[in-house]
């Protein structure tokens, strides 16, 4: 009875605060929050080449237990980001694997060294355009604004999106769009996103017959802000079914998590950047 009360407790407020917060945010066009946010994506995802951190994956088993987890240090060479496996299951690499790491590190090294002007541009730029298709969101999705709900102590829009009918996507990964339906919690403040969650309604296709991501699959993802007021990925977590090759079944369990982010370049507009 006691964690009867204390559950619904919990939910009449979050219900009474989505009601009041919908009084405050009743003016706000969401298309227009959903872009700016969009936006800021974009300045943070720049940002993130000023940082390095830890990034830990986990796969899971059929029962949603850890199979594998494996930690990776992430840091940024010739204006790209690199990700180093530095152990795995909770042990450092053996003297096989650390071996195998340090020839893929001095492989990648070599290239970027090697890379003329030219090529180490488009390198970057491939970089920094990996996320441009979400700039078709506005489009792509008709949007409704809940109400208000705090997240790690903060005020957050939340928000509500279902595919447009009849959308035309731009760029091919925009075409997942039509097959998923999503919610969005933005930092009310910071116009930021808190946090993303996507559901699989249509089959989605990844490449010609690369994979088959089945509707029911769930996506989260989560963010955290850092040293000088960016945003950065917290975790990912997806959960689903896939077909590979459009003949293996395989269960998608995964969580990739970041922490311990530290800023190893200068913020611009500082006297430490100025200076260098």
């Amino acid at each position: 009875r006691v964690l009867f009360r204390s559950v619904k407790t919990a939910t009449l407020t979050a219900a009474i605060g989505l009601i009041a917060g919908c009084a405050f945010c009743a003016d706000l066009n969401p298309r227009d929050l959903v872009s700016q946010s969009i936006t800021n994506y974009d300045k943070d995802w720049q940002a993130a080449l000023d940082f390095t951190c830890m990034e830990r994956e986990v796969t899971k088993d059929s029962s949603g237990h850890p199979k594998t987890v494996e930690l990776s240090q992430v840091n940024v060479f010739k204006g790209t980001p690199y990700s180093r496996l530095i152990a795995r299951d909770g042990r450092p690499l053996n003297a096989e694997e650390t071996s195998k790491e340090e020839e893929k590190y001095r492989k990648m090294l070599d290239v970027r060294e090697k890379e003329n002007p030219e090529q180490r541009a488009r390198r970057i730029r491939r970089y920094q355009q990996e996320r441009q298709f979400l700039h078709e969101i506005p489009d792509a999705f008709d949007m409704k604004l809940l109400g208000h709900e705090t997240l790690a102590g903060r005020p957050n829009y939340v928000i509500a999106l279902s595919p447009k009918e009849g959308y035309v996507p731009r760029s091919k990964n925009a075409r997942m769009f039509s097959s998923i339906e999503g919610t969005l919690w933005i930092d009310s403040e910071d116009v930021r996103w808190t946090q993303a969650e996507a559901n699989v309604i249509e089959n989605i296709s990844i490449g010609w017959v690369l994979a088959r991501i089945a509707p029911g699959a769930h996506i989260t993802m989560k963010q955290v802000k850092v040293d000088g007021g960016h945003w950065m990925p917290k975790e990912i977590d997806v959960n689903g079914n896939a077909r590979i090759l459009l003949v293996k079944n395989r269960t998608l369990d995964e969580t990739v998590s970041y922490e311990n982010y530290k800023r190893v370049r200068p913020a611009p507009g500082t006297a430490a950047a100025q200076n260098r």
